[in-house]
């Protein structure tokens, strides 16, 4: 057998049994307010979500403007610092060209210099050795030539003491005075023979022949004169 159990009692401490559609409508009524409740709260909470999303505020705004505002700015000053390192790298370039043309030029100048001196020397150095080889050609030509053969003078005669040659002077003298008593002339002109005269010499003096002096002396062409004899020559 089923025991029976005693009918609950609410809070209030009525039983339940009396209380029953009462207790439904309220559930209803609560289950009501709560469902409306979390509509009404969702309801809020999509349109709070809602428009706060999509409307940007007054600082946002004011910020995109001046973003919008300074992006060009920004470009701009960008390009300009790019066109302006562009010139400077042009012009570090042009520097660099003009510095290394002017090295060019300089080093040019200082190989011409270079190349003037070398040719001067060079110039300098072929007259010498021009000269030198002159030199060493006239040295072969004399070196080739045999050398000239010393003429070999006489030697000079010892001249014999002043006594010796009297007697040939005295013979002279008497061959002009036999010559005189054979063909004495009466306008003839004598000539005492000086140190060092010939025949030769005193025709000339006297303009006459050496052949006119030994026929008038008596002369042959081995016989000598000296010194202080005297001679016909007219």
């Amino acid at each position: 057998m089923k025991k029976e159990t005693p009918p609950q009692k609410n809070e209030s401490g009525v039983p339940a049994i009396g209380q029953g559609p009462s207790l439904l409508k309220k559930n209803e009524f609560t289950m009501i307010l709560i469902t409306a409740l979390v509509i009404t709260v969702l309801i809020f909470f999509f349109f709070f979500k809602g428009s706060s999303t999509p409307k940007p505020s007054e600082q946002e705004i004011v910020s995109g403007k001046v973003a919008d505002q300074a992006s060009p700015n920004f470009e701009a000053r960008i390009s300009a610092i790019e066109i302006s390192l562009a010139q400077i790298a042009s012009s570090a370039s042009q520097k660099e060209k003009q510095a290394a043309a002017r090295a060019i030029s300089s080093l040019d100048e200082r190989i011409t210099r270079i190349e003037t001196a070398v040719n001067l020397k060079l110039d300098t150095l072929i007259e010498r050795v021009d000269k030198l080889e002159d030199q060493l050609r006239k040295l072969a030509v004399v070196a080739s030539t045999p050398a000239p053969k010393k003429v070999t003078e006489p030697a000079p005669k010892v001249k014999k003491p002043a006594i010796a040659p009297k007697k040939k002077v005295q013979v002279a003298q008497k061959k002009v005075q036999k010559s005189k008593v054979v063909t004495p002339k009466k306008t003839g002109q004598f000539h005492t023979v000086q140190q060092g005269e010939t025949l030769w010499s005193i025709s000339q003096k006297y303009k006459t022949s050496v052949a006119a002096i030994r026929k008038l002396n008596n002369l042959t062409p081995e016989d000598k004169i000296y010194p202080g004899g005297n001679l016909l020559v007219r």
